[in-house]
């Protein structure tokens, strides 16, 4: 007998919610997109009909009272995460959180009370988790295909065409410092998803493109296993980026392979020719609504848990001075 689809409902109509994320629960197995939240009728009207999506609402306790959402998907600016993820997870509902989890430790582990008390479960929004190729090269960094962990560089810049004077990144009381908690966050998560603990954190931040929040961050982070691990992110440069790995015996520099998109690894072992193979695109965000359903239908491990938001944005806390 067929496992009963499992209902998602989306905080957020703008944005990454409207272009990426809708579109992935559409498109994953076993889920059903029933509801959305949004601070406009009209916005919730257009995005259920972009999306087929049956319910749209504007009253956060109405929506969480639908007994259709099983999971929330909460893509709302960062500082509201806190207090939707609480109130959906008091509602009975299992909550993916848009990274970063929340504008500092104290909120997180707020958050992560909540989910313990509720008995539901809370996971953070670090797609590139869910890349088979990307998965299989953490497995080899550390079973030490590379030798000993050395050193790992993280880069990635885009610049926003258009940004609003009044826009809510613009504001560190809303985003937590723009550049780190947009782009910087994802890298974080990634270095320590291949190194395991942060224990030392140093940063450059500048606000030179924009004059407000910080829109260019180099950060620098010491790990427990050893290595350390570097991070170039902007929004306020022209696009690129990727990264690479450093060990004692092999080095691999992929460019592209940010969030699934596609790109190519290059491998050199020492005193070896480099090789160079095609890194073909992966929809990271369906991928990661079909692990968050399967969690919640049979009961299999998070690949990212409230533990791993938390450590993320203990490093941004570091990272920011505040």
């Amino acid at each position: 007998m067929a496992a009963k689809p499992v209902g998602w409902g989306m905080i957020g109509t703008r944005g990454w919610s409207d272009m990426i994320l809708g579109p992935a629960i559409n498109a994953a197995r076993g889920a059903r997109f029933k509801a959305v939240l949004s601070t406009k009728q009209e916005n919730a009207e257009r995005y259920c009909a972009s999306h087929g999506v049956a319910r749209g609402y504007t009253d956060l306790e109405a929506f969480l009272a639908d007994p259709v959402i099983d999971v929330v998907w909460i893509a709302s600016p960062n500082h509201l995460h806190k207090d939707q993820t609480i109130a959906a997870l008091k509602a009975g509902k299992h909550v993916l959180c848009e990274k970063p989890m929340a504008m500092n430790q104290a909120e997180c582990r707020a958050m992560t009370r909540a989910a313990k008390k509720a008995g539901r479960l809370l996971t953070i929004g670090y797609n590139s988790r869910y890349h088979p190729r990307l998965d299989k090269l953490r497995e080899q960094w550390q079973g030490g295909r590379f030798g000993e962990p050395v050193h790992m560089h993280c880069e990635f810049r885009y610049r926003y065409p258009h940004v609003p004077d009044d826009w809510w990144r613009l504001d560190d009381a809303k985003s937590g410092c723009w550049v780190l908690g947009d782009i910087g966050t994802h890298f974080i998560d990634m270095l320590r998803w291949f190194n395991g603990e942060a224990k030392t954190v140093h940063a450059h931040l500048s606000n030179k493109a924009y004059g407000s929040s910080a829109d260019t961050a180099s950060v620098s982070i010491g790990f427990a296993n050893g290595a350390f691990g570097t991070i170039t992110a902007s929004v306020a440069v022209t696009t690129g980026g990727g990264f690479e790995l450093l060990g004692s015996e092999s080095h691999c520099r992929i460019e592209g392979g940010f969030v699934g998109i596609p790109g190519s690894m290059t491998t050199v072992r020492q005193g070896g020719k480099p090789r160079t193979v095609p890194l073909a695109g992966h929809d990271t965000y369906k991928a990661q609504v079909e692990s968050v359903t399967r969690a919640v239908a049979r009961g299999t491990p998070l690949a990212v848990t409230a533990h791993d938001g938390l450590a993320n944005v203990r490093i941004i806390e570091q990272a920011r001075g505040w």
